[in-house]
């Protein structure tokens, strides 16, 4: 049911309004302004991964997406949303007490349509590029997943659409790809 979905958008990097800081801030990069990396450092120098998590199209091979032609429009923040509080270790905690802990750049909330938490670090806002480390195919497996439910589709017609490019395999092989817009095989 569309009411039960809450998506959880975790752009982790190595690192998440403005303001905030973040764990590690100054090993990750703070006091030279989160600079970014080359090929050769972006993942392995912790002292340019927050900048360069945030502009890897700058210096990646990538493929970009056009904007759709009629978004969905998002419903404003709600004044006081539903607590979205988590349990650890015995305690109740919150979205504050889990960016404290996490190097996440980033941290969106929505619930039927309604954004209920948005959240940076690091000096990063909503105008950063921020990587979401394989949220696209959970995303389509929700999609997938509720329309299994909804009866729109087949377990059979997810295998295959007539709209893939007729040069890809068909799936599972072909979410990989899709998903991360990186050449890959089978091995």
């Amino acid at each position: 049911m569309h009411r039960l979905l809450v998506l959880l958008s975790l752009m982790l990097v190595s690192p998440a309004s403005p303001a905030w800081s973040g764990p590690d801030e100054e090993l990750l990069g703070k006091a030279a302004g989160y600079p970014i990396g080359t090929r050769q450092t972006w993942f392995l120098d912790e002292s340019v991964r927050v900048g360069s998590f945030s502009r890897l199209d700058t210096f990646l091979p990538h493929h970009t997406l056009q904007k759709a032609t009629k978004p969905l429009a998002l419903l404003p923040p709600a004044a006081a949303g539903p607590p979205l509080d988590y349990r650890f270790e015995g305690r109740k905690l919150g979205i504050d007490d889990f960016l404290a802990r996490q190097r996440i750049t980033g941290l969106l909330v929505i619930k039927d349509g309604q954004v209920l938490a948005e959240r940076y670090q690091y000096d990063r806002t909503a105008g950063h590029r921020l990587v979401s480390h394989s949220m696209a195919k959970s995303i389509v497996s929700l999609g997938i997943g509720l329309g299994l439910q909804e009866k729109k589709k087949s377990p059979r017609s997810t295998t295959r659409s007539a709209n893939m490019k007729p040069d890809l395999p068909a799936a599972p092989t072909a979410i990989p790809r899709s998903a991360t817009s990186c050449a890959w095989r089978r091995v």
